[in-house]
Protein backbone atom coordinates (compact mmCIF):
# COMPACT_ATOMS: atom_id res chain seq x y z
CA UNK A 1 0.00 0.00 0.00
CA UNK A 2 2.67 2.21 1.39
CA UNK A 3 4.70 1.33 -2.69
CA UNK A 4 1.54 2.37 -4.32
CA UNK A 5 0.89 5.70 -2.81
CA UNK A 6 4.63 6.57 -3.64
CA UNK A 7 4.15 5.40 -6.84
CA UNK A 8 0.91 7.66 -7.04
CA UNK A 9 2.60 10.70 -5.58
CA UNK A 10 5.52 10.52 -7.91
CA UNK A 11 3.33 10.20 -10.85
CA UNK A 12 1.49 13.44 -9.46
CA UNK A 13 4.72 15.11 -8.40
CA UNK A 14 6.56 14.60 -12.46
CA UNK A 15 2.91 15.94 -13.50
CA UNK A 16 2.62 18.98 -11.48
CA UNK A 17 6.44 19.99 -12.62
CA UNK A 18 5.85 19.31 -15.83
CA UNK A 19 3.12 21.72 -16.23
CA UNK A 20 4.74 24.36 -14.24
CA UNK A 21 7.44 23.82 -16.44
CA UNK A 22 5.08 24.68 -19.69
CA UNK A 23 3.73 27.58 -17.92
CA UNK A 24 7.35 29.17 -17.24
CA UNK A 25 8.74 28.00 -20.43
CA UNK A 26 5.88 27.90 -23.10
CA UNK A 27 6.33 26.03 -26.10
CA UNK A 28 8.08 27.39 -29.46
CA UNK A 29 5.53 28.02 -31.98
CA UNK A 30 6.53 26.48 -35.21
CA UNK A 31 8.61 28.27 -37.76
CA UNK A 32 6.06 29.30 -40.51
CA UNK A 33 8.85 30.36 -42.91
CA UNK A 34 10.91 27.24 -42.12
CA UNK A 35 7.57 24.63 -42.86
CA UNK A 36 6.90 27.14 -46.09
CA UNK A 37 10.83 26.53 -47.34
CA UNK A 38 10.42 22.92 -46.42
CA UNK A 39 7.45 22.77 -48.39
CA UNK A 40 8.07 24.36 -51.12
CA UNK A 41 11.72 22.29 -51.29
CA UNK A 42 9.45 19.13 -51.90
CA UNK A 43 7.31 20.92 -54.00
CA UNK A 44 10.13 21.77 -56.06
CA UNK A 45 11.73 18.30 -55.68
CA UNK A 46 8.17 16.52 -57.00
CA UNK A 47 7.76 19.15 -59.79
CA UNK A 48 11.49 18.97 -60.84
CA UNK A 49 13.68 16.20 -59.42
CA UNK A 50 16.67 17.76 -61.28
CA UNK A 51 16.58 20.66 -58.40
CA UNK A 52 18.23 19.31 -55.30
CA UNK A 53 20.81 17.71 -57.42
CA UNK A 54 21.81 20.72 -59.16
CA UNK A 55 21.98 22.55 -55.60
CA UNK A 56 24.25 19.57 -54.59
CA UNK A 57 26.90 20.29 -57.36
CA UNK A 58 27.05 23.61 -56.71
CA UNK A 59 27.45 23.78 -52.94
CA UNK A 60 30.28 21.27 -53.65
CA UNK A 61 31.75 23.32 -56.28
CA UNK A 62 31.31 26.10 -53.84
CA UNK A 63 33.35 24.19 -51.50
CA UNK A 64 36.36 22.93 -53.92
CA UNK A 65 36.79 26.68 -55.35
CA UNK A 66 37.07 27.64 -51.13
CA UNK A 67 40.38 24.94 -50.90
CA UNK A 68 41.68 26.96 -53.39
CA UNK A 69 44.07 24.08 -55.52
CA UNK A 70 44.55 23.48 -58.98
CA UNK A 71 43.04 19.97 -58.38
CA UNK A 72 39.96 21.51 -56.89
CA UNK A 73 39.04 24.00 -59.06
CA UNK A 74 39.32 21.42 -61.94
CA UNK A 75 37.24 19.14 -59.76
CA UNK A 76 34.69 22.25 -59.19
CA UNK A 77 34.59 23.30 -62.69
CA UNK A 78 33.60 19.59 -63.99
CA UNK A 79 30.52 19.88 -61.05
CA UNK A 80 29.31 23.20 -62.48
CA UNK A 81 29.44 21.95 -66.25
CA UNK A 82 27.42 18.91 -64.77
CA UNK A 83 25.26 20.93 -62.89
CA UNK A 84 24.87 23.28 -66.14
CA UNK A 85 23.97 20.01 -68.07
CA UNK A 86 21.01 19.04 -65.77
CA UNK A 87 19.27 22.59 -65.33
CA UNK A 88 20.71 24.61 -68.17
CA UNK A 89 18.02 27.63 -67.30
CA UNK A 90 19.11 27.93 -64.00
CA UNK A 91 21.57 30.91 -63.58
CA UNK A 92 23.70 29.97 -60.05
CA UNK A 93 26.29 27.50 -61.93
CA UNK A 94 26.88 29.78 -64.44
CA UNK A 95 27.61 32.82 -61.66
CA UNK A 96 29.65 30.62 -59.84
CA UNK A 97 31.72 28.98 -62.98
CA UNK A 98 31.91 32.74 -64.44
CA UNK A 99 33.48 33.94 -60.81
CA UNK A 100 36.44 30.86 -61.56
CA UNK A 101 37.22 31.78 -65.12
CA UNK A 102 37.26 35.57 -64.01
CA UNK A 103 39.60 33.95 -61.48
CA UNK A 104 41.83 32.43 -64.01
CA UNK A 105 41.62 35.33 -66.30
CA UNK A 106 39.58 33.46 -68.75
CA UNK A 107 37.83 36.81 -69.95
CA UNK A 108 36.07 35.29 -73.09
CA UNK A 109 34.40 32.57 -70.64
CA UNK A 110 33.88 34.66 -68.51
CA UNK A 111 32.16 37.02 -69.90
CA UNK A 112 29.98 34.02 -71.61
CA UNK A 113 28.95 32.75 -68.30
CA UNK A 114 27.75 36.17 -66.45
CA UNK A 115 26.11 37.26 -69.27
CA UNK A 116 23.84 34.62 -69.61
CA UNK A 117 23.66 34.35 -65.26
CA UNK A 118 22.60 37.74 -65.76
CA UNK A 119 19.92 37.08 -68.41
CA UNK A 120 18.61 34.07 -66.51
CA UNK A 121 18.43 36.55 -62.75
CA UNK A 122 14.78 36.91 -62.50
CA UNK A 123 14.80 38.57 -58.95
CA UNK A 124 18.10 39.71 -57.50
CA UNK A 125 18.87 42.10 -54.87
CA UNK A 126 20.39 45.30 -56.02
CA UNK A 127 24.20 45.00 -54.02
CA UNK A 128 24.55 41.31 -55.85
CA UNK A 129 23.26 42.55 -58.69
CA UNK A 130 25.61 45.07 -59.30
CA UNK A 131 28.66 43.09 -58.13
CA UNK A 132 27.97 40.61 -60.85
CA UNK A 133 27.40 42.87 -63.55
CA UNK A 134 30.67 45.23 -62.71
CA UNK A 135 32.15 41.58 -63.24
CA UNK A 136 30.58 41.39 -66.50
CA UNK A 137 32.07 44.13 -67.64
CA UNK A 138 35.13 43.97 -66.24
CA UNK A 139 35.15 40.36 -68.51
CA UNK A 140 33.95 42.12 -71.59
CA UNK A 141 36.42 45.16 -71.95
CA UNK A 142 39.27 42.35 -71.84
CA UNK A 143 37.87 40.48 -73.98
CA UNK A 144 37.62 42.80 -76.64
CA UNK A 145 33.99 43.20 -76.31
CA UNK A 146 33.81 47.20 -75.38
CA UNK A 147 30.73 48.30 -76.27
CA UNK A 148 28.84 44.81 -74.80
CA UNK A 149 30.98 46.58 -71.33
CA UNK A 150 30.08 49.87 -71.80
CA UNK A 151 26.57 48.86 -71.73
CA UNK A 152 26.38 46.54 -69.06
CA UNK A 153 28.27 49.08 -66.51
CA UNK A 154 25.49 51.27 -67.55
CA UNK A 155 22.97 48.99 -66.31
CA UNK A 156 24.66 48.85 -63.08
CA UNK A 157 24.89 52.40 -62.88
CA UNK A 158 21.15 52.80 -63.05
CA UNK A 159 20.29 51.57 -59.96
CA UNK A 160 23.59 51.02 -58.05
CA UNK A 161 23.52 51.43 -54.15
CA UNK A 162 26.77 50.17 -53.14
CA UNK A 163 30.12 50.20 -55.50
CA UNK A 164 29.67 53.05 -57.29
CA UNK A 165 33.32 54.04 -56.87
CA UNK A 166 34.70 51.01 -58.43
CA UNK A 167 31.91 51.07 -60.90
CA UNK A 168 32.70 54.72 -62.20
CA UNK A 169 36.31 54.15 -62.34
CA UNK A 170 35.45 50.65 -64.46
CA UNK A 171 33.54 52.54 -66.69
CA UNK A 172 35.54 55.58 -67.35
CA UNK A 173 38.66 53.14 -68.56
CA UNK A 174 36.25 51.61 -70.82
CA UNK A 175 34.93 54.61 -72.44
CA UNK A 176 38.68 55.53 -72.71
CA UNK A 177 39.39 52.85 -74.39
CA UNK A 178 36.63 53.78 -77.17
CA UNK A 179 37.68 56.88 -77.15
CA UNK A 180 34.70 58.59 -75.48
CA UNK A 181 37.37 60.90 -73.48
CA UNK A 182 34.90 63.66 -72.18
CA UNK A 183 32.92 61.00 -71.15
CA UNK A 184 35.70 59.39 -69.51
CA UNK A 185 36.74 62.31 -67.94
CA UNK A 186 33.21 63.08 -65.80
CA UNK A 187 32.62 58.93 -64.96
CA UNK A 188 36.22 59.17 -63.20
CA UNK A 189 35.77 62.15 -61.56
CA UNK A 190 32.26 61.00 -60.36
CA UNK A 191 33.60 58.24 -59.07
CA UNK A 192 36.28 60.29 -56.77
CA UNK A 193 34.09 60.67 -54.64
CA UNK A 194 33.26 57.46 -53.49
CA UNK A 195 35.59 56.21 -50.49
CA UNK A 196 35.63 52.15 -52.54
CA UNK A 197 37.73 53.95 -55.44
CA UNK A 198 41.21 53.12 -56.08
CA UNK A 199 42.28 56.65 -55.76
CA UNK A 200 45.82 55.97 -57.20
CA UNK A 201 44.73 54.14 -60.75
CA UNK A 202 41.48 56.87 -61.05
CA UNK A 203 44.49 59.83 -61.05
CA UNK A 204 46.64 57.50 -63.50
CA UNK A 205 43.11 57.00 -66.01
CA UNK A 206 42.39 60.24 -66.03
CA UNK A 207 45.94 61.84 -66.79
CA UNK A 208 45.65 59.74 -70.11
CA UNK A 209 42.56 61.19 -70.72
CA UNK A 210 43.49 64.35 -70.49
CA UNK A 211 46.36 63.78 -72.56
CA UNK A 212 44.68 62.05 -75.49
CA UNK A 213 42.35 64.64 -74.94
CA UNK A 214 45.25 67.32 -75.84
CA UNK A 215 44.39 68.86 -72.72
CA UNK A 216 48.03 69.01 -70.95
CA UNK A 217 47.70 71.34 -68.05
CA UNK A 218 44.68 69.09 -66.67
CA UNK A 219 47.21 65.83 -67.94
CA UNK A 220 50.07 68.01 -65.69
CA UNK A 221 48.16 68.28 -62.61
CA UNK A 222 46.46 64.95 -62.43
CA UNK A 223 49.71 63.07 -62.78
CA UNK A 224 51.12 64.83 -59.77
CA UNK A 225 48.19 63.97 -57.75
CA UNK A 226 48.82 60.13 -58.89
CA UNK A 227 52.86 60.38 -58.29
CA UNK A 228 51.76 61.70 -54.50
CA UNK A 229 49.58 58.27 -54.68
CA UNK A 230 51.70 56.22 -56.48
CA UNK A 231 54.83 57.38 -56.75
CA UNK A 232 56.56 53.58 -57.84
CA UNK A 233 53.52 53.59 -60.67
CA UNK A 234 52.76 50.54 -59.14
CA UNK A 235 48.82 50.94 -60.96
CA UNK A 236 50.69 51.16 -63.87
CA UNK A 237 53.37 48.46 -64.18
CA UNK A 238 51.52 45.67 -61.62
CA UNK A 239 47.65 46.47 -61.64
CA UNK A 240 44.79 44.55 -59.92
CA UNK A 241 43.16 43.73 -63.40
CA UNK A 242 45.25 44.52 -67.13
CA UNK A 243 45.19 47.35 -68.27
CA UNK A 244 42.27 47.71 -71.57
CA UNK A 245 44.01 48.64 -74.40
CA UNK A 246 47.06 47.11 -76.58
CA UNK A 247 50.30 48.06 -75.40
CA UNK A 248 48.38 50.66 -72.60
CA UNK A 249 50.89 49.90 -69.97
CA UNK A 250 53.80 51.45 -72.47
CA UNK A 251 51.63 54.56 -73.10
CA UNK A 252 50.70 55.43 -69.13
CA UNK A 253 54.52 54.70 -68.33
CA UNK A 254 55.14 57.17 -71.07
CA UNK A 255 52.36 59.32 -69.68
CA UNK A 256 53.64 59.32 -66.06
CA UNK A 257 57.27 60.17 -67.00
CA UNK A 258 56.14 63.17 -69.07
CA UNK A 259 53.69 64.42 -66.64
CA UNK A 260 54.93 63.12 -62.98
CA UNK A 261 57.58 62.19 -62.80
CA UNK A 262 59.59 64.04 -65.27
CA UNK A 263 62.28 62.00 -67.24
CA UNK A 264 61.69 62.98 -71.20
CA UNK A 265 64.19 60.00 -72.31
CA UNK A 266 62.44 57.21 -70.27
CA UNK A 267 59.55 58.84 -71.89
CA UNK A 268 60.49 58.76 -75.33
CA UNK A 269 61.39 54.69 -74.86
CA UNK A 270 57.86 53.34 -73.80
CA UNK A 271 56.08 56.05 -76.72
CA UNK A 272 58.12 54.69 -78.93
CA UNK A 273 57.64 51.06 -77.46
CA UNK A 274 53.91 51.35 -77.46
CA UNK A 275 54.06 52.96 -81.19
CA UNK A 276 55.57 49.25 -82.35
CA UNK A 277 53.63 47.13 -79.71
CA UNK A 278 50.42 48.91 -80.83
CA UNK A 279 50.52 49.96 -84.96
CA UNK A 280 46.43 49.78 -84.83
CA UNK A 281 45.80 51.43 -81.90
CA UNK A 282 43.29 54.28 -82.45
CA UNK A 283 46.11 56.27 -79.93
CA UNK A 284 48.77 56.06 -82.33
CA UNK A 285 48.94 58.92 -84.07
CA UNK A 286 49.05 60.73 -80.29
CA UNK A 287 52.05 58.65 -79.29
CA UNK A 288 53.99 59.52 -82.45
CA UNK A 289 53.40 63.19 -81.53
CA UNK A 290 54.86 62.40 -78.39
CA UNK A 291 57.93 61.11 -79.99
CA UNK A 292 58.22 63.62 -82.34
CA UNK A 293 58.12 66.21 -79.69
CA UNK A 294 60.41 64.59 -77.27
CA UNK A 295 62.99 63.92 -79.68
CA UNK A 296 63.32 67.54 -80.00
CA UNK A 297 64.63 67.76 -76.94
CA UNK A 298 67.60 69.76 -76.41
CA UNK A 299 68.91 66.01 -74.38
CA UNK A 300 70.52 65.57 -72.16
CA UNK A 301 67.31 66.52 -70.28
CA UNK A 302 67.74 68.80 -67.26
CA UNK A 303 65.16 66.93 -65.01
CA UNK A 304 68.07 63.69 -65.15
CA UNK A 305 71.18 65.32 -64.97
CA UNK A 306 72.07 64.66 -61.17
CA UNK A 307 75.18 66.16 -59.49
CA UNK A 308 77.13 65.59 -56.40
CA UNK A 309 79.98 66.70 -54.48
CA UNK A 310 81.33 70.04 -52.92
CA UNK A 311 82.50 71.89 -56.32
CA UNK A 312 80.86 74.62 -57.09
CA UNK A 313 79.14 73.77 -60.70
CA UNK A 314 75.88 74.21 -62.31
CA UNK A 315 73.83 71.86 -64.03
CA UNK A 316 74.00 74.15 -67.18
CA UNK A 317 77.23 74.36 -67.09
CA UNK A 318 77.60 70.50 -67.45
CA UNK A 319 74.56 70.46 -69.44
CA UNK A 320 76.15 72.77 -72.28
CA UNK A 321 79.19 71.00 -71.86
CA UNK A 322 77.51 67.57 -72.76
CA UNK A 323 75.95 69.09 -75.58
CA UNK A 324 78.73 68.95 -77.92
CA UNK A 325 79.22 65.31 -77.41
CA UNK A 326 75.20 63.89 -77.42
CA UNK A 327 75.12 63.26 -80.99
CA UNK A 328 77.93 60.93 -81.16
CA UNK A 329 76.57 59.17 -77.36
CA UNK A 330 73.45 59.16 -78.99
CA UNK A 331 74.24 57.06 -82.18
CA UNK A 332 75.41 54.23 -80.15
CA UNK A 333 72.06 53.51 -79.74
CA UNK A 334 71.39 53.77 -83.37
CA UNK A 335 70.02 49.99 -83.31
CA UNK A 336 68.93 50.34 -79.64
CA UNK A 337 65.88 52.69 -79.70
CA UNK A 338 63.86 51.28 -76.89
CA UNK A 339 67.13 51.63 -74.63
CA UNK A 340 68.93 54.22 -71.73
CA UNK A 341 72.24 53.82 -70.73
CA UNK A 342 73.53 56.01 -68.05
CA UNK A 343 76.55 57.25 -68.05
CA UNK A 344 78.26 59.18 -64.01
CA UNK A 345 81.77 60.72 -64.69
CA UNK A 346 83.70 61.95 -61.15
CA UNK A 347 85.70 64.89 -61.98
CA UNK A 348 88.12 66.15 -59.25
CA UNK A 349 89.97 69.64 -58.77
CA UNK A 350 93.75 70.30 -57.87
CA UNK A 351 94.82 68.18 -55.18
CA UNK A 352 97.03 69.09 -52.16
CA UNK A 353 100.48 67.49 -52.05
CA UNK A 354 100.81 64.68 -49.71
CA UNK A 355 103.95 66.67 -48.24
CA UNK A 356 101.64 69.24 -47.22
CA UNK A 357 101.64 70.09 -43.44
CA UNK A 358 100.17 73.32 -43.07
CA UNK A 359 96.20 72.46 -44.03
CA UNK A 360 94.22 69.12 -43.73
CA UNK A 361 94.55 66.55 -46.57
CA UNK A 362 90.93 65.19 -47.81
CA UNK A 363 89.88 62.54 -48.99
CA UNK A 364 88.29 62.54 -52.88
CA UNK A 365 86.75 60.26 -54.91
CA UNK A 366 88.74 58.84 -57.92
CA UNK A 367 88.44 60.50 -61.62
CA UNK A 368 86.16 57.67 -63.13
CA UNK A 369 83.66 57.23 -66.07
CA UNK A 370 81.10 54.39 -65.88
CA UNK A 371 78.54 53.13 -68.16
CA UNK A 372 75.77 51.33 -67.26
CA UNK A 373 72.79 50.12 -68.89
CA UNK A 374 69.67 51.55 -66.95
CA UNK A 375 66.58 50.60 -68.78
CA UNK A 376 65.50 48.72 -71.77
CA UNK A 377 61.26 48.86 -72.71
CA UNK A 378 59.72 46.32 -74.70
CA UNK A 379 62.17 43.73 -76.55
CA UNK A 380 65.45 42.92 -74.52
CA UNK A 381 68.40 43.82 -76.30
CA UNK A 382 71.03 40.46 -76.80
CA UNK A 383 74.07 40.52 -74.26
CA UNK A 384 75.95 41.84 -77.63
CA UNK A 385 74.37 44.23 -78.49
CA UNK A 386 74.40 45.76 -74.83
CA UNK A 387 78.19 44.87 -74.59
CA UNK A 388 78.25 46.59 -78.29
CA UNK A 389 76.48 49.44 -77.07
CA UNK A 390 78.38 50.00 -74.02
CA UNK A 391 81.54 49.56 -75.03
CA UNK A 392 80.65 52.41 -78.04
CA UNK A 393 79.41 54.97 -75.37
CA UNK A 394 81.78 54.39 -72.94
CA UNK A 395 84.86 55.45 -75.62
CA UNK A 396 82.69 58.47 -76.48
CA UNK A 397 82.34 59.58 -72.77
CA UNK A 398 85.73 59.49 -72.23
CA UNK A 399 86.11 62.47 -74.90
CA UNK A 400 83.99 64.74 -72.66
CA UNK A 401 85.42 68.02 -72.27
CA UNK A 402 83.45 68.44 -68.56
CA UNK A 403 84.43 71.66 -66.68
CA UNK A 404 87.01 70.57 -63.86
CA UNK A 405 86.54 71.43 -60.23
CA UNK A 406 88.58 74.70 -59.63
CA UNK A 407 88.67 74.40 -56.12
CA UNK A 408 91.51 72.98 -54.47
CA UNK A 409 90.72 69.30 -53.39
CA UNK A 410 86.73 69.71 -54.87
CA UNK A 411 85.06 67.11 -56.50
CA UNK A 412 81.94 66.18 -57.91
CA UNK A 413 79.85 63.05 -59.35
CA UNK A 414 77.62 64.00 -62.57
CA UNK A 415 74.77 61.56 -63.96
CA UNK A 416 72.82 61.52 -67.26
CA UNK A 417 71.23 59.47 -69.42
CA UNK A 418 71.85 58.51 -73.32
CA UNK A 419 68.67 57.48 -75.76
CA UNK A 420 69.03 56.54 -79.20
CA UNK A 421 68.20 59.18 -81.90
Amino acid sequence: MIRRCSALALLVLITSTAAAQSKKYPPVPPDKDSEAEQRSDLWEGAINPDQKPYLDLVRAAESAIARNTTEDTRIALAKLDEAIAKMPKEPSAYLVRGRVHLTRRDWTKCANDLGTAEDLTKDMETAPLTRLRIDLGVCQGRAGRLADAERTLVRAAANAQVYRGELGLRLGETRIALGKLDEAIDAISAALEFSDVLQPLARWLLTVAYDRARRPTEALEQGELARKLDAQRTYIETPILPHLGVGDQQYMQGVAYRYATAKPEYALLYFRQFVKAAPESPWRRRAEEHVRELSNIRFPAKETITSTGPATTTIEDMRDSLQKSMKALRTCLASLPTTAFQITVTKVGPRTPETTRDRPLYRVPTPSVRVSQILSVGDKATDLESVNAGTCIEKEAEKLKLPAPKERDAWYMMSFLVVGP
